[in-house]
């Protein structure tokens, strides 16, 4: 419990620096008000009270939900969204070239669908000069 009430302390000495002389009166007492000092104190426990989202999804995986869905319009427009976001992001073309594959797998897609898939999955190769 004790290493809060230092992290409480440590975030109203940044406040109190980062803000410079805005609280000192006359640049004579280097000390601020009392009401400031409740302000600053109420703004850091709300802030220290505050929990942030720990978990990042990555966009890619809301956009490959939409392959779930029975319109092909829809379904060929996620394909196109998932290899725009393969080539222009490192990190994710892996992640997105798996998901594409497994698109071709599977029986119940069409011949012009595995067609159009397997062209972008040419494409982030070629562009992210993946060997195949």
């Amino acid at each position: 419990m004790p290493s809060t009430n230092f992290g409480i302390i440590k975030k109203l000495k940044s406040i109190v620096r980062k803000t410079g002389n805005v609280f000192f009166r006359n640049g004579k007492d280097k000390g601020i008000t009392e009401e400031i000092a409740r302000k600053i104190q109420r703004t850091a426990y709300e802030v220290s009270q505050t929990h942030h989202k720990e978990t990042f999804t990555p966009p890619y995986k809301e956009i490959a939900t939409q392959l779930q869905v029975q319109d092909e319009a829809i379904y060929r427009a996620a394909i196109y969204r998932l290899a725009d976001v393969a080539v222009n992001e490192d990190r994710m073309a892996l992640d997105i070239l798996d998901i594409l594959e497994q698109e071709i797998k599977k029986s119940s897609k069409s011949k012009e669908v595995k067609e159009y898939i397997q062209q972008k999955i040419d494409f982030i190769k070629q562009v992210r000069k993946v060997k195949p």
